[in-house]
């Protein structure tokens, strides 16, 4: 077992009443290369969020701290603020993908142009030429179809077609099935990340560091 996976398995029980122990995943990938084929298996409207939907993303990504970059624990308040940093993305010029099927949405994706949130207090920071996707959901009654494949191949191809080369995404070492859909489509490991990060705080310790993590900790 990979340090990372080994970390996180016996420390994330032993540390869980003091905060949480996690492992990431960057991942890369050239958007030079071919881009396979992707079909889900049912018929889905790809289109872009717009602020009228933000609540609605809010309410789906509450229930998963991993995902959501608001306060995961309710106070007064708390979504609201997330509600804001969620706008604050389209208004910088970041992109959601929205798969709906029968008006009802079925996967959301989004795409970051200049920089995105990834570890606690180290977002992003992307050069020219480079995106990041993230905060890819599909919603429980809709796993399974094909979805997330779709929906990603349709965000890299809309960067390649706009002059984007590289791109970049964010995994949970424990997510085995993103992380599976991911490399089929021909997404390589960059390095990875174990962090410890204390209940009530929001800037995590760095406890181990492997491969090319550069982009996650660029200065501002």
């Amino acid at each position: 077992m990979a340090i990372g996976a080994l970390l996180q398995t016996l420390g994330g029980r032993a540390l869980a009443p003091l905060g949480e122990l996690g492992c990431d995943v960057l991942l890369e990938r050239s958007l030079d290369d071919e881009l396979p084929a992707v079909k889900p298996d049912v018929d889905v409207t790809l289109r872009f969020a717009s602020p009228a939907d933000i609540d609605e993303i809010c309410r789906m990504y509450e229930p998963d701290p991993f995902l959501y970059i608001g306060d995961p624990s309710p106070s007064p308040g708390s979504f609201e603020r997330a509600r804001d940093l969620y706008l604050d993305r389209l208004k910088r010029g970041e992109l959601c993908f929205l798969a709906t099927v029968e008006g009802v949405i079925a996967h959301v994706n989004w795409i970051c142009f200049q920089w995105g949130e990834a570890l606690p207090e180290h977002p992003i920071r992307l050069h020219a030429g480079e995106i990041y996707t993230t905060d890819a959901l599909t919603p429980a009654a809709f796993r399974g179809r094909g979805l997330h494949p779709f929906v990603l191949r349709s965000m890299l191809a809309y960067a390649r077609q706009r002059g984007f080369r590289h791109a970049y995404t964010l995994a949970r070492i424990d997510r085995t099935g993103s992380l599976k859909g991911l490399y089929s489509l021909g997404w390589k490991e960059s390095g990875r990340v174990v962090y410890f990060l204390r209940r009530g705080r929001t800037k995590a310790w760095f406890v181990w560091r492997r491969g090319n993590v550069e982009p996650l900790f660029r200065p501002a």
